[in-house]
């Protein structure tokens, strides 16, 4: 991530100081699909394309010559933090495109096309906005081959002057765990199988049996993939989930239940509190008495 650009990035800044593509700025303020083939061959240029989303997808099909790709929360100029998530479908040894980030001085990679893993990169915003660069690499390819960017934008509070990463490895509050009980995407009961830490995308992935499914609101993929196989496949007893935390925040297996809470962030489970059954039961008898829960809590 901190790696400088190449000679051939370098020949890209330039461009697009010289001139911006004529090509025409497609988006929805979320999400950007677009093909190289309709991209003059002998167009040089960058084409800009200008998001103001908290999330949302880029996909390019076809890649040819290059995209600028200006990321904005919606309605506010506040700084924030940026994590993306990049797949490819380059063939071993022809990567088809590669992803830069705009610095101070200088273009910074982010990928360069050879990984075949859904890899993730996160950083800060500038002035309330982040530059992305998309470089095609083989433009004389006619495969049916793309480099998609997922993107969340999270907003950094004015109190904070940057990110702080242990700010995502402390513990819930009892404030904190019933509003997340509240607005979570998955609420669920269950022991720790495995812990494994994946030092390529630096995260630990948290394998649980579940005991007891809360709550579940699948994304369009699961709806899809539950209404084919006519049944709600998260729902089955005993089901294993996998949920992701940051990798510095130096998870360890934990015996005993646990209440798992989780939000769906670039397609994976981010676990965001985890009190274990006894300390949530205590805490859900206290607030539903009190009438101080967004929700109806159980547990």
């Amino acid at each position: 991530m901190r790696s400088l650009l190449s000679m051939c990035g370098c020949f890209l800044l330039y461009s697009f100081l010289i001139g911006l593509s004529l090509a025409s700025i497609m988006g929805d303020e979320c999400d950007w699909t677009g093909s190289g083939l309709s991209t003059v061959q002998s167009d040089k240029g960058v084409t800009p394309v200008y998001l103001r989303c908290a999330a949302g997808k880029i996909k390019w099909l076809y890649p040819r010559g290059a995209l600028r790709i200006l990321l904005r929360l919606p309605n506010q100029n506040k700084n924030f933090r940026t994590c993306l998530k990049i797949r490819s479908t380059s063939k071993p040894g022809r990567p088809i495109a590669r992803v830069y980030l705009e610095g101070p001085r200088s273009l910074i990679s982010l990928f360069q096309g050879h990984e075949n893993i859904n890899l993730i990169k996160c950083f800060n915003s500038k002035n309330g906005q982040a530059a992305i660069y998309m470089e095609a690499t083989d433009e004389r390819s006619f495969d049916r081959q793309h480099t998609e960017i997922e993107y969340d934008l999270q907003p950094i509070p004015w109190s904070v002057y940057g990110y702080d990463p242990n700010e995502e490895c402390r513990p819930c509050s009892m404030e904190e765990m019933a509003h997340i009980f509240c607005t979570s995407d998955l609420v669920a009961r269950g022991t720790i199988n495995s812990v494994e830490n994946n030092d390529v995308i630096e995260q630990t992935l948290i394998t649980f049996q579940v005991t007891k499914l809360i709550r579940h609101i699948p994304s369009t993929e699961d709806f899809l993939r539950e209404t084919e196989h006519n049944e709600i496949e998260s729902s089955q007893p005993h089901k294993q989930i996998t949920v992701i935390v940051p990798q510095h925040c130096g998870i360890n297996h934990g015996l005993g239940e646990f209440v798992f809470m989780a939000k769906r962030k670039l397609g994976d489970m981010r676990l965001l509190c985890a009190p274990r059954l006894e300390t949530w039961s205590v805490l859900v008898n206290k607030l539903n008495e009190e009438g101080k829960s967004y929700c109806v809590l159980r547990s």
